[in-house]
């Protein structure tokens, strides 16, 4: 099934990520603990990103085209990629659930905040997922 996502950060105007599709595994108006959309959504964004830690330019020049739409972000880089290794399946899945359970992120699905890693939610094609980074407002994290 396809599913809809988007991040935000506190204090921004401009959601991190715009509204992206994705596929992951199961069907439509079925019932799914958070925890298990979760850890599909994080199986399929590390899939991506090692799929593209595989995929070595020869070339690490830029086109006109790449340069303007490099320029978009605010920043033009060379898309040379200097550290190789692959993102670990169970260490992501480990650390978003520890993120969501120290309140790190928040979910909301449809604008309906998700408190509880094992409540129901159940997906349509219009679902939209939601993810806040929480920041800390004052002070050190350490």
């Amino acid at each position: 099934m396809q599913i809809h996502f988007s991040i935000k950060r506190l204090g921004k105007k401009r959601p991190f990520i715009q509204r992206k599709a994705i596929d992951i595994e199961g069907t439509y108006h079925q019932p799914y603990a958070l925890q298990t959309i979760l850890s599909q959504i994080v199986a399929q964004q590390v899939a991506t990103f090692n799929q593209h830690r595989e995929e070595k330019s020869l070339f690490t020049f830029l086109k006109e085209d790449a340069i303007a739409e490099e320029a978009q972000t605010g920043r033009v880089k060379f898309g040379a990629i200097y550290n190789a290794d692959q993102a670990q399946l169970d260490k992501a899945i480990e650390t978003v659930v520890l993120a969501f359970e120290d309140g790190l992120i928040a979910v909301f699905v449809d604008d309906d905040q998700v408190e509880d890693l094992s409540q129901v939610v159940t997906v349509t094609p219009d679902t939209v997922f939601t993810f806040v980074r929480l920041t800390f407002l004052a002070g050190r994290s350490w």
